[in-house]
């Protein structure tokens, strides 16, 4: 009789075990997966924050008072340049309502704004074709002060110069910011300086 108890009890330790292996991944397939190319919900939209960056010796930030044309929200020169300079790094600030609009989705009563921001590049990235930027190449996504950002390259023609540029976007809680890096009239290149002040971007709440 005890013998027979033993054998028993082993065999549902057995069954047991061979129950949990089968509920396990059940369960784990029941866990929600992060999307990670969705990012932070836009919880302040009427709020936008400091954007920060190490300056790189030898450029400047201009002043608003001296941007004519284009009106980033911030414009980075060498040092002696103005606005008519297209080599440096120019900084756009993109509302919420404006972005959403168009590549956003929310809640049903329009709160929770999010962005696929790999999608947003990707749309944004035939946009530029189509308008004559060339040879175009996506670049794999990065991080950007704990943020993913995603972006691209290609060759613009201003002013009958051609230019190199590296486009970079990321989503935040306050918006799109778009960075646009511009190389020196004919060059290949983008300033060194210039892609490894891109480790040294914050945003500050206000």
């Amino acid at each position: 009789m005890g013998k027979t108890l033993s054998t028993l009890l082993v065999h549902l330790r057995h069954f047991l075990c061979f129950l949990i292996l089968i509920a396990l991944p059940r369960c784990s397939n029941s866990i929600p997966k992060l999307n990670s190319s969705y990012m932070t919900p836009v919880a302040y939209p009427s709020t936008i924050d400091n954007f920060r960056m190490e300056v790189p010796f030898g450029w400047r930030f201009l002043d608003p008072g001296e941007y004519q044309g284009m009106s980033p929200s911030y414009w980075l020169v060498r040092q002696g340049q103005n606005s008519s300079s297209f080599t440096g790094m120019r900084v756009f600030h993109i509302s919420p309502e404006r972005i959403g609009a168009y590549y956003g989705t929310s809640d049903a009563d329009g709160d929770n704004l999010k962005i696929d921001i790999k999608k947003y590049c990707s749309k944004t990235l035939l946009e530029a074709k189509k308008a004559g930027t060339l040879n175009v190449k996506n670049f794999p996504c990065r991080i950007i002060d704990k943020l993913q950002a995603c972006g691209y390259s290609g060759y613009e023609m201003r002013e009958n110069r051609r230019y190199f540029a590296n486009f970079w976007f990321v989503w935040r809680h306050d918006g799109m910011w778009e960075i646009n890096i511009y190389s020196d009239p004919d060059s290949n290149e983008i300033p060194q300086e210039l892609l490894k002040a891109l480790d040294t971007i914050r945003w500050e709440r206000r």
